[in-house]
């Protein structure tokens, strides 16, 4: 019985909160104690990231019955285009020939991809966007890992990454929307 009770108490308590604060904000916002705007000129745009281009905020993977995947999440704006190459030398990364050390990722072939006008890096806020590790490794049956092959580049606005990959028959490239990601399907 006291619960009961307690809890009508309670809901009215909840329903009197709500409805001051339904007669207060228009009430706040009439007498012009909003939130001030931004000055004229002032730049807004501190809170959204400017990779110079779309930013490329991770990736993931997982292994599936017929093939392994691997998906790059991207940022808003245009899914970025992108070209890819095969090797059987180990990816190396950052830098030019004399800087450059081997990514710690091995497999029977390697497929570089690289996402053009799309960076891991925000210019406007000075930090990077990309969140995942520049490295992994997968025990699954067609991709063995995957790692970043290229340093933060503004005037190059190009993001390249590389995957390792073990016995494999062919790889499908797509594009995805809602929300922004490229996905690369290893068949096996």
């Amino acid at each position: 019985m006291h619960s009961i009770k307690a809890v009508r108490l309670l809901a009215s308590a909840v329903a009197v909160t709500a409805s001051a604060l339904c007669i207060a904000v228009p009430q706040a916002q009439a007498a012009g104690l909003t939130a001030p705007a931004a000055a004229p000129g002032a730049s807004v745009a501190a809170a959204t990231p400017d990779c110079y281009g779309t930013c490329v905020l991770g990736v993931r993977a997982a292994t599936h019955p017929t093939f392994d995947r691997f998906v790059i999440d991207l940022g808003e704006g245009p899914i970025p285009q992108w070209t890819t190459t095969t090797q059987t030398t180990p990816l190396t990364c950052c830098g030019d020939e004399s800087s450059e050390h081997v990514v710690p990722i091995t497999g029977k072939q390697y497929l570089k991809i690289k996402l053009s006008k799309a960076t891991g890096f925000d210019f406007a806020n000075s930090k990077p966007v990309y969140t995942s590790p520049d490295y992994s490794t997968y025990n699954f049956p067609s991709l063995k890992g995957q790692g970043r092959t290229g340093s933060t580049d503004p005037e190059g606005r190009e993001f390249t990454i590389g995957l390792a990959l073990g016995d494999h028959s062919s790889y499908r490239i797509s594009k995805l929307t809602a929300p922004n990601r490229i996905v690369v399907d290893i068949n096996r």
